[in-house]
């Protein structure tokens, strides 16, 4: 049985309810990649109530996404005593993690009446597990010399765990999280995607000595839309010779070179479009003033009308734009004939008045074929 859904934290008892719905409302702060807490096999220590007919669960094993892999453990409350912290039974893997019990504040201090009391339990619990298993790195001089490089760059929230091999250590998975400044993104990239804007890289380690270390990046929704999606941001491969705090750093200078050509691209998109308004004057049909990827004009060529349309990419202008024509008069399959181009010169460095005007030179260029092509090859 797996479900987090309302009708299960109902067949909770009242008392431990408001606990369970403030760990699974914001678990941005036990989590690092955007995964989902999960409560699993709920239960109950005390018998159901032969008058009442009915069980209400206090036990349960809570499914923590962790170092890209998933802890279990198990949350046992007693309804009979519920101003006492619940007890809890870590993964069977970990039995040599033995949490020191007063150096956990949300434990020792356990305040029963607040509902925020056992996330910070497991919040707590998480920072001594990440402690335990930085220690077992230490039986590792590679890997020693790994951490000792990531530690160094301050990370603001990591996650470690070192399986366990046949003989010593097995395959090592840490998530960090990237510390890295967001809000220089254009408002309109992120506005669809409420929640926090949050970037975090997962290494995996085969074995310690491997040199086959394998990475990937995890970005919210909000990030990965302004990037121009999933498959837009290519991150550099884990060199062998390479430290992963060396490889850490790399990865925040490039999402933060990322973060400023998508910035700058929204000025030069603003001032190709400002340069065409200038260059066309009253031939602009529409243009997108939020996002400034699109201007439409409508214009003529010896009593032949049409519409031009650059479209200005994420990356402008390090990525060309697209130019259409369009034909007012002719259809093709029962739309509006057209053609696409994005073969003409064309530089980055141009100034926003040279391409309006090298548009210009484009359009006519082009123009007496494109109305031939739309007579031919309109419907009949």
């Amino acid at each position: 049985m797996v479900t987090t859904g309302f009708d299960l934290l109902q067949s909770f008892d009242p008392r431990i309810q408001p606990y369970l719905e403030c760990l699974l409302q914001d678990n941005s702060k036990i989590t690092l990649t955007g995964d989902f807490l999960e409560i699993t096999n709920p239960f109950s220590g005390v018998l159901t109530s032969v008058r009442k007919n009915e069980t209400k669960y206090d036990r349960f094993k809570l499914r923590i996404p962790y170092a890209n892999q998933v802890l279990t453990w198990e949350i046992i409350f007693d309804v009979t005593n519920v101003k006492e912290p619940p007890d809890i039974i870590f993964d069977a893997d970990d039995d040599n993690f033995h949490p020191p019990m007063e150096r956990i504040n949300s434990l020792v201090c356990w305040d029963w009446r607040n509902k925020e009391s056992l996330a910070a339990l497991i919040s707590e619990l998480l920072e001594l597990y990440k402690e335990y298993q930085l220690e077992r790195v230490g039986q590792n001089k590679t890997l020693q010399r790994h951490f000792t490089s990531l530690m160094s760059q301050n990370v603001e929230a990591m996650q470690i765990i070192v399986n366990r091999a046949e003989r010593g250590l097995g395959t090592v998975n840490v998530v960090a999280k990237l510390d890295v400044d967001f809000s220089e993104l254009p408002p309109y990239l992120i506005q669809e995607n409420p929640g926090v804007d949050m970037a975090a890289l997962h290494v995996c380690f085969p074995y310690p000595e491997s040199t086959n270390i394998q990475s990937q990046l995890y970005l919210s929704p909000a990030v990965e839309n302004a990037f121009g999606g999933s498959g837009s941001l290519r991150i550099p491969v884990f060199q062998p010779g390479i430290l992963l705090g060396e490889y850490f750093l790399n990865m925040k200078q490039l999402l933060k070179k990322q973060i400023k050509v998508i910035s700058e691209g929204l000025e030069k998109r603003k001032d190709y479009i400002a340069a065409f308004l200038a260059h066309f004057g009253r031939s602009v049909l529409e243009y997108d003033a939020q996002h400034f990827s699109k201007i439409v004009l409508l214009l003529e060529w010896n009593d032949f009308f049409f519409t031009f349309t650059a479209e200005l990419p994420l990356y402008f202008p390090v990525e060309h734009p697209t130019f259409i024509l369009k034909s007012v008069y002719h259809y093709q399959n029962r739309q509006p004939y057209f053609e696409r181009y994005t073969d003409f010169p064309y530089s980055p460095r141009w100034s926003g008045m040279e391409m309006a005007r090298r548009a210009s030179a484009f359009i006519l260029d082009q123009i007496r074929s494109f109305q031939r092509a739309s007579v031919n090859n309109s419907d009949k």
